[in-house]
């Protein structure tokens, strides 16, 4: 591959074939639907993410990656993936690093880049219930979990410290870096509209996944006392005045 100021990532293509590190980024990064998904904890993406399903193995696991480490994912792939693939004298198709850094970028803007959000009331009971990761239903009541809770993945296997939903999906300076985020609540609303925006190469259905039948996220504000819906209030403001959400 000779330098080029357009890369194109369909160029990799028969790198990726060869299968030597991994068949595939992540769990995020669909490189033949073209898209991305920012699967944000406890926000129902696992019925996305298996929609979304890859065969193969992933060069990074966590399925849970936010919008800069995909971002920086993809280049690493790309990588990965040259290493070792020179099989020709001059040297001549292998490419250059910034050959890759522009392929990168490519993909990354290019791509449809999507997520979803909750409630962040509901949201803190499913973490309160969750079984990975930290499960703190076995040793705290609710409201004691609501005064310990700082961050929007506390209770999970890869915290992540950000503060709020939206830091997901942001870079340095604030900026959203997504195409589009719909909210868990409006998923079927959001279907048809993910199919439009992406010329229809991505078509779910409304599926329930990895629900837990001990959560009472549903009837979320039974749980809540005025304190404890005053901490959470406070404590994730950014996102309910992004998203308008309310209790």
């Amino acid at each position: 591959m000779s330098p080029t100021n357009s890369p194109n990532h369909d160029a990799f293509e028969f790198r990726r074939r060869s299968r030597r590190v991994a068949d595939f980024v992540n769990e995020a990064i669909h490189l033949e639907k073209r898209a991305i998904f920012i699967a944000i904890p406890k926000t129902g993406t696992t019925a996305v993410r298996q929609q979304l399903q890859q065969e193969g193995q992933p060069l990074i696991r966590n399925p849970h990656l936010n919008i800069l480490q995909v971002r920086e994912a993809l280049y690493l792939f790309l990588v990965m993936q040259a290493l070792g693939q020179n099989h020709a004298f001059p040297s001549v198709l292998q490419p250059t690093d910034a050959d890759l850094r522009g392929c990168a970028r490519e993909m990354f803007t290019s791509f449809f880049k999507f997520s979803a959000v909750r409630n962040p009331w509901a949201r803190a009971v499913s973490l309160y219930h969750r079984r990975e990761g930290v499960q703190v239903s076995r040793e705290l009541s609710f409201p004691e979990f609501i005064r310990q809770h700082e961050f929007a993945s506390d209770t999970c296997e890869q915290p992540t410290r950000h503060r709020n939903q939206v830091d997901w999906l942001c870079d340095e300076s604030g900026n959203c870096l997504v195409d589009y985020v719909y909210k868990l609540e409006e998923f079927e609303q959001a279907i048809p509209e993910i199919a439009i925006r992406t010329n229809g190469r991505i078509q779910l259905t409304p599926l329930v996944a990895n629900q837990n039948p001990e959560s009472r996220s549903r009837d979320y504000r039974e749980l809540y006392t005025t304190e404890t819906r005053q901490l959470i209030a406070q404590r994730f403001e950014k996102d309910i005045d992004t998203f308008h959400y309310t209790f």
